[in-house]
């Protein structure tokens, strides 16, 4: 496993200080259950939110064991289902109670202000939209009603309207405590007004740890891959994404991701794995699935180009990553847990946050906007990574 010492100068406070300071809190106010909500974009599906929320959940229960946990999620019954806690919608009464009966209120992680993000695709009149604007009001309101408020390990890589650089000011300001995981995303923070301590915190991902090996070979068999020591030709693992932005184009990233997958298989005789980060259930944006879908559409022969269509939760995604030969990403959490696995890796940047990481781990060398994707641009960086692993010594004898 990687040395994560790297990130030491980016990791200078751990969320276990502010529970024990809450937990004595609680204790001397006679609250021997306090009520903990976190709230987020978690049960849609992707990766990303759902690692966050699993660390979240897991250092709760380490820190504060007698507290009761209520999420407040987009896909509340997913949550349900999987970490075994209560959770309600936003516009829902149960979420209303929450907010308004919380005594910690957890806005948990993420890159919640930027403009790819906040919006819920409003094409008028987005300064309406209250998608970016809920996620201040929440806590804000928990906080009128006596909550510790928290917002722990956030993004805000930039502001989509005047109205959420207004909020941002206001809400940081007056919360108890704003834990953030960039350096780019504190100066932006700073320079809107936002005056109190922000603290940077690694990204909550980074503390999971993969499933068994077995659980990622048995996968990969049944799409008919065979695990490292027996398989004859390398596999690399990609991720590319649809990104609701005009500065990028979905059409040529589709077509250079075609282009890639077939200059993979047949110049350099690999197997393509494709790895979907997000499967959202109704935002064709978000839906990685349809996206690999309409690559090997495009590919000449797909004999060589697998796809992942189950959902893999994060440690299984990680346990999976770690079996890639090599890794061609653009999603943040994907680069994240890659990265933790120790496999070598080229990042396609569609996101400042993302960007932000790979000069953390001092990878910029293999790192490309996604708004300049070529084949022939990202070549000339990756191939001598393909080719160390698609040298004849490596297959010899299989």
């Amino acid at each position: 496993m990687i040395d994560i010492s790297i990130l030491d100068e980016y990791n200078s406070y751990s969320i276990t200080h502010i529970w024990k300071d809450y937990v004595d809190e609680f204790r001397r106010k006679g609250v021997d259950i306090p009520r903990v909500v976190i709230h987020g974009g978690y049960g849609k599906k992707n990766l990303g939110d759902d690692a966050i929320l699993e660390v979240i959940l897991e250092r709760i229960k380490n820190d504060m064991p007698t507290a009761r946990v209520v999420v407040l999620a987009h896909g509340p019954e997913e949550v349900k289902k999987i970490h075994r806690v209560e959770a309600y919608h936003f516009a829902s009464f149960g979420a209303f109670k929450s907010i308004v009966t919380a005594n910690v209120y957890v806005i948990g992680g993420g890159g919640i202000i930027n403009v790819v993000n906040m919006y819920s695709g409003f094409k008028t009149f987005k300064i309406f939209d209250m998608k970016g604007k809920f996620i201040f009001f929440a806590p804000y309101l928990a906080k009128m009603f006596g909550a510790k408020t928290v917002f722990y390990a956030i993004g805000a890589t930039s502001f989509p309207d005047p109205v959420v650089k207004w909020l941002a000011r206001f809400v940081l300001n007056r919360v108890d405590s704003v834990f953030v995981r960039d350096r780019l995303s504190i100066a932006n923070l700073q320079e809107i007004g936002v005056k109190r301590e922000l603290i940077q915190v690694l990204d909550p991902a980074l503390s999971l740890e993969p499933a068994s090996r077995e659980e990622a070979v048995r996968i990969m068999q049944d799409m008919g891959l065979e695990e490292k020591t027996l398989r004859s030709r390398p596999v690399i693992g990609i991720n590319l994404r649809y990104v609701l932005d005009p500065k990028v184009d979905n059409e040529n990233s589709l077509n250079e991701t075609a282009r890639l997958a077939d200059y993979l298989i047949y110049e350099k005789q690999c197997d393509v794995l494709f790895l979907p980060i997000s499967q959202h259930p109704s935002k064709h944006f978000e839906d990685d699935v349809d996206f690999g879908r309409q690559v090997r559409s495009r590919l000449c022969d797909t004999s060589h180009f697998f796809m992942l269509s189950q959902y893999p939760y994060p440690r299984t995604m990680m346990a999976l990553l770690g079996e890639m030969d090599f890794l061609i990403l653009t999603r943040l959490h994907s680069v994240i847990l890659g990265w933790k696995m120790n496999v070598p890796l080229f990042t396609l940047s569609y996101n400042h946050k993302v960007t932000e990481f790979v000069k953390m781990i001092g990878r910029e060398d293999m790192l490309v906007s996604l708004k300049e994707f070529t084949l022939e641009k990202i070549q000339a960086l990756i191939d001598p990574h393909i080719n160390l692993i698609s040298a004849p010594s490596k297959t010899e004898g299989h």
